[in-house]
């Protein structure tokens, strides 16, 4: 058992969050309400037209949702947490190029829906785990259990939003760290007095930033190492606990999967988006956005006929075809 001591921050905070979250668990209509408008936020895009959501979110099937009954649709496939088994049942090789491909499109899919909900809505789900992740039979992403939702305030949200562009656009200058710094604060975050300078910068880094190799202040990525900014935090606001929950989940899977991820890159555009930072510019594209989002769709009709078509070759042959696609994808991602 560990000495509360020796845990990097007061955890009083993230155990009231939760315990007010638990509260609701078990109200389905409002489970079914949760579901419909996370729902409304990915299959739009920001200027209201319709879009492929990131992620299958089922649906509560009207007229039969009360406080204590909830039916919507089925999700064909397994659980995040027996991929790994099912995949060898199939005859994949959970470290070969199919796995990995697979790997890209799931960090993908939970880091556009997460990004999507929490910085332009503020709304998200809030209990993102390997139970309540599905890879689906056709190879999507699914996302069940809306019983835990969180609303962030406007105000934290924005300011959240400021902070993914500041990191994204950081070239690790003092100005850079100073300016990062700054904008955690006014999160919320509350540092130990003795803490060095760096220690703000350094913990959002460390929360948004799963690529991240070092640290400014010479701190440490490991979050129980003696030398983790993790260890500078005095308190963390209670309004941004699920958030990083949902951003720790990303980075432990990243982590996992041998991926190197950055959140705040990945999410820097969503929040540009969302604080209308070069709006009036995309207001004279309109038309363009239109044809852009029709492109987009066809381009993934014509993508799941492709996966498809991957999926009948023969194992040799496949394998190439997907190793080829993932150097193309991590090429891809060196130059984001």
């Amino acid at each position: 058992m560990q000495d509360a001591d020796a845990l990097p921050l007061d955890y009083y905070t993230v155990f009231v969050e939760l315990k007010s979250q638990l509260a609701d668990e078990f109200d389905f209509v409002a489970e079914a309400v949760a579901m419909d408008r996370v729902y409304q936020t990915v299959s739009r895009t920001p200027e209201g037209l319709p879009c492929e959501p990131p992620l299958v979110i089922p649906r509560p099937v009207p007229g039969l949702v009360s406080k204590r009954v909830l039916v919507m649709d089925y999700l064909p496939g397994v659980p995040l947490s027996r991929a790994r088994d099912e995949m060898i049942k199939k005859g994949i090789d959970p470290d070969g190029p199919e796995a990995k491909l697979f790997g890209r499109k799931l960090l993908r899919a939970l880091t556009e829906t997460f990004g999507r909900c929490i910085l332009e809505t503020g709304f998200f789900h809030a209990d993102p785990h390997g139970g309540n992740i599905f890879v689906l039979d056709d190879g999507s992403v699914g996302l069940i259990d809306f019983g835990q939702v969180k609303q962030i305030s406007g105000r934290n949200r924005e300011t959240l939003g400021k902070v993914m562009i500041a990191l994204a656009e950081s070239e690790g200058r003092p100005e850079d760290y100073d300016k990062i710094g700054k904008l955690a604060l006014e999160l919320g975050v509350e540092i130990n007095p003795d803490a060095k300078k760096e220690a703000a910068p350094a913990i959002a880094l460390w929360l948004f930033d799963g690529s991240a190799t070092e640290l400014p202040g010479g701190y440490d990525m490991g979050e129980l190492s003696p030398n983790s900014p993790v260890q500078e935090l005095s308190s963390f606001p209670q309004d941004l606990v699920l958030v990083g929950r949902s951003t720790i989940l990303i980075k432990g899977l990243s982590s996992r999967l041998g991926i190197p991820w950055s959140l705040a890159n990945e999410w820097a555009p969503i929040a540009r988006s969302a604080l209308g930072i070069g709006r009036d510019s995309a207001s004279k594209k309109e038309s363009r956005v239109r044809f852009r989002d029709v492109w987009k769709t066809l381009k993934q009709w014509s993508k799941g006929r492709a996966t498809k078509a991957v999926q009948k070759m023969p194992s040799p042959i496949r394998t190439k075809v997907l190793s080829a696609i993932v150097k193309r994808q991590e090429k891809k991602e060196q130059h984001r």
